[in-house]
């Protein structure tokens, strides 16, 4: 069962991210393509693919977790013992973990805030902007946890 909503799950956020991807390529496309032989820009251009870039990147950080692409120090891992490294995999993890709780407060908050105001472009509510922010800091809680719990699991069968 798990399995089954993790492989949902990594779907809809890989599929959302490269349709973002794809669809931000083509909006700058057609944006320049426009501005250079039609010599008029779209109004909604420039918002469109700021939203889309901005989803796009959020999402993205998600799969990092996911994939432990994160940024870390491993010149010091040739002389740690095993039992270290695992202790300092484990703090990573929690301090992840806090992070993404951050950016779920944080995301809440910046998107209550932008309520009032409007892209004025895409005349879309600003708060859909900031609203990828808790999204994603949904999705980084929920990879770690599938994570951590896999590791326990592959552990326990180890023993």
């Amino acid at each position: 069962m798990l399995k089954k909503l993790e492989r949902y799950f990594n779907f809809f956020v890989e599929t959302l991210s490269m349709s973002l991807l794809i669809m931000m390529t083509l909006i700058v496309s057609w944006v320049v393509f426009s501005r250079y032989f039609l010599h008029k820009t779209p109004a909604w251009g420039e918002e469109a693919s700021l939203l889309c870039m901005v989803w796009f990147g959020f999402l993205s950080m998600a799969i990092g977790v996911r994939d432990n692409l994160h940024l870390s120090i491993t010149i010091l891992d040739q002389y740690l013992s095993d039992k270290t490294k695992n202790n300092l995999n484990w703090i990573s993890r929690v301090l992840i973990l806090g992070f993404a709780l951050f950016m779920i407060k944080e995301g809440i908050r910046m998107s209550q805030v932008a309520t009032g105001n409007y892209m004025p472009g895409l005349k879309l509510n600003s708060a859909f902007l900031y609203a990828v922010i808790p999204i994603s800091g949904v999705a980084m809680i929920y990879y770690i946890i599938s994570a951590s719990i896999s590791e326990i699991k592959r552990k326990e069968v180890t023993r």
